[in-house]
């Protein structure tokens, strides 16, 4: 049987973590919207987001698309090549910052 090198195991299970926690960031900022009757429901339909530059969307848009590329290469080459798994992990890592951002500004706009 084959040894792993370490860097392939470390890449690896940073790949996978950074998935997992980027999947369930994602779903908690979705599941209070789709939890049923909440009372921010009325201040939610006030609510507008405003975008004064449709530019700044693009950053967060190839980012997002990027990090779909990079997740089906690792995926289809079952995160054996350590540096694909590093930008991976990289590229996740920024979104997770760009949701975080998102996530704060909404909701400071529904619970205000």
């Amino acid at each position: 049987m084959k040894q792993e090198s370490k860097n392939i195991k470390y890449s690896r299970l940073a790949a996978k973590t950074a998935i997992r926690i980027f999947i369930i960031m994602l779903f908690c900022g979705i599941v209070p919207f789709i939890s049923g009757q909440q009372p921010w429901d009325t201040r939610l339909e006030d609510t507008h987001l405003v975008i004064t530059n449709k530019w700044t969307l693009i950053f967060p848009v190839i980012l997002f698309v990027g990090f779909m590329t990079l997740l089906i290469l690792c995926m289809k080459k079952k995160y054996q090549e350590p540096d694909i798994n590093w930008l991976l992990v990289l590229n996740t890592l920024i979104l997770l910052a760009y949701l975080v951002m998102l996530y704060s500004r909404i909701f400071k706009a529904i619970m205000v």
